[in-house]
């Protein structure tokens, strides 16, 4: 475990122990923000940060208390399994063989799970440990033999959701059981690489697109960054291909394809885009002059200008929460938004987050649980357990529990 992650384990379980007393908390925060804090923090001020407004944090406890009231005795919780088609879903297998809720999902399961890191709750630790603790002994009984974490259909997608959420646990506890399952997935994951620096649907598979590769190369950042070893050419081939992915010209510069420019009959999307600018951040390129110079290097003509992303991201996002606003695509695509705006950091960070922060609140619903009031978002064909989730992890980023969310 590297010294960042040692360091802020630490400071994680002091928190964990104190949080019953608001004091307490306050000085915590007040001696040992989490990185990235300050910029929240107004100097000498010792409060939570602007950006997590009491309404945030309600809806977000919502979130939470609904998600404990929906999972399974089994760890699990139900969507919908299959994969996007254009703007549809498949279901795999058919609908009518997966119940009124779905199946068990694996990559729901892991994003519900990060909901509850992103609060602070850790394995068997206060009132949702129990939640956390199940959600992980499900996953650990889907790692096949490879490596390969699978179950009632899912692929890719829900591997690398599934890898990150154990990678979050063990860099927050240090969780010695994990580490053999991890070691064999994250090699799974980056020997399913294909030749272009993608990955697709299946492992291995001839071709790739932007939104499974992004998947993968932030659970490997996430290994690397708890000391598992991935090969530094597995993370160059896939950025080299997300580079050729960019729309480098015309009035949609700064946006990322589908597939990379090769590909007949592409598209580029506010969910695309978000997954290529977060692909180049979790590389380790965070200047536009570090983007041309990787390019250079690699012989890729036309480098795209992470300065064009962000604009394009803005424009999009406008036109997505219009027309996609209980779509997954909305989720989707805000899920890897809100990680590429919090490493832009600065204004850009917090005038974004502002911006999606309301739209959540404006979107989600009042339900009734047995443990008092919670908060439901909505998303067609994946479910809404997908939606509140990744709702609940958006909302609770200021917290900084998360170790994808320390700069």
């Amino acid at each position: 475990m590297s010294a960042r992650t040692g360091s802020f384990t630490r400071i994680l379980h002091m928190e964990m122990q104190l949080r019953s007393t608001a004091f307490c908390l306050s000085v915590l925060l007040s001696l040992a923000p989490f990185a990235g804090a300050q910029e929240d923090v107004p100097s000498g001020e010792n409060r939570r940060p602007k950006l997590h407004t009491q309404k945030a944090r309600k809806a977000a406890a919502g979130a939470l208390r609904w998600l404990a009231s929906k999972q399974n005795e089994d760890g699990s919780w139900n969507a919908w399994v299959g994969f996007k088609i254009n703007d549809n879903y498949r279901y795999t297998p058919q609908r009518a063989h997966q119940g009124t809720t779905g199946l068990p999902h694996l990559g729901v399961t892991a994003l519900a799970g990060m909901a509850f890191l992103s609060g602070g709750h850790l394995p068997g630790q206060g009132p949702y440990g129990h939640v956390v603790e199940n959600a992980v002994d499900f996953i650990l009984s889907k790692v096949q033999p490879d490596g390969f974490i699978k179950a009632y259909g899912t692929r890719m997608y829900s591997h690398a959701f599934s890898v990150l959420f154990l990678a979050e646990v063990y860099g927050m506890t240090g969780r010695a059981d994990l580490r053999e399952h991890l070691d064999r997935a994250i090699e799974f994951t980056y020997k399913s690489q294909n030749k272009h620096g993608g990955w697709r649907y299946a492992p291995g598979a001839r071709d790739s697109d932007m939104s499974i590769t992004v998947c993968q190369v932030v659970a490997l950042r996430e290994a690397r960054n708890i000391g598992i070893r991935v090969p530094k050419n597995t993370i160059e081939s896939a950025l080299k291909y997300v580079m050729k992915s960019a729309v480098t010209h015309g009035t949609d510069k700064g946006a990322f394809l589908y597939q990379d420019e090769a590909v007949p009959f592409n598209r580029n999307s506010f969910a695309l885009t978000a997954a290529g600018l977060t692909t180049i951040y979790q590389a380790g390129l965070y200047s536009d002059r570090q983007v041309r110079q990787f390019c250079a290097q690699k012989a890729i003509r036309n480098a795209p200008s992470i300065s064009h992303c962000l604009s394009y991201m803005q424009r999009a996002y406008h036109q997505i929460h219009q027309d996609y606003r209980k779509h997954y695509f909305y989720y989707y695509g805000n899920y890897y938004a809100v990680q590429a705006m919090y490493t832009r950091g600065g204004e850009a960070w917090r005038d974004w987050y502002v911006q999606v922060r309301d739209d959540l609140l404006d979107l989600g619903h009042t339900t009734k649980t047995e443990q008092g009031d919670g908060m439901r978002w909505q998303a067609h064909f994946v479910g809404d357990v997908f939606a509140t989730s990744v709702a609940a992890i958006i909302l609770q980023v200021p917290s900084h529990y998360l170790p994808i969310f320390q700069r």
